[in-house]
């Protein structure tokens, strides 16, 4: 399996798959994105919003099939390799699995990850968690 940063090639399939997923959203084509590529095939996905100051980690989501393998782990690991420097918050409702990956219950929220209600819909609000991993520099 390889881990890479999606190309602009890239970007009708990874729509396609955060659709399937339910982890689609407005604008989406426009962030950063990796995907995890099996014999040629991306199976699965992981967004990083730019905030500037901080990053959003979203739409992080693997098909199916490719459950269980791994596959998720391995796109944060590589797409955190990334970033240097500034602190990358998410929101989950699986925050053990982001636990063991260095990442802590945020205590301070930035305003631009408050999300709307309706874009939450669905959403068990008392599952959702907010967490946030520190970066090293360079």
């Amino acid at each position: 399996m390889i881990v890479r940063k999606a190309s602009k090639e890239d970007m009708p399939y990874v729509v396609r798959i955060a659709w399937r997923l339910a982890l689609d959203y407005p604008g989406m084509e426009n962030d950063t994105f990796f995907v995890a590529e099996e014999r040629g095939k991306i199976v699965g996905i992981l967004g990083l919003k730019d905030f500037g100051q901080f990053l959003e980690m979203l739409a992080v989501g693997v098909l199916e099939e490719y459950q269980k393998m791994g596959v998720g782990r391995k796109l944060v690991e590589e797409s955190l390799k990334s970033v240097k420097g500034r602190p990358v918050y998410l929101l989950t409702t699986i925050p053990r699995f982001y636990e063991s990956l260095g990442f802590e219950k945020a205590i301070r929220i930035p305003d631009a990850l408050k999300k709307d209600p309706a874009w939450c819909a669905g959403c068990d609000k008392d599952r959702c968690t907010v967490m946030v991993r520190m970066t090293r520099e360079g």
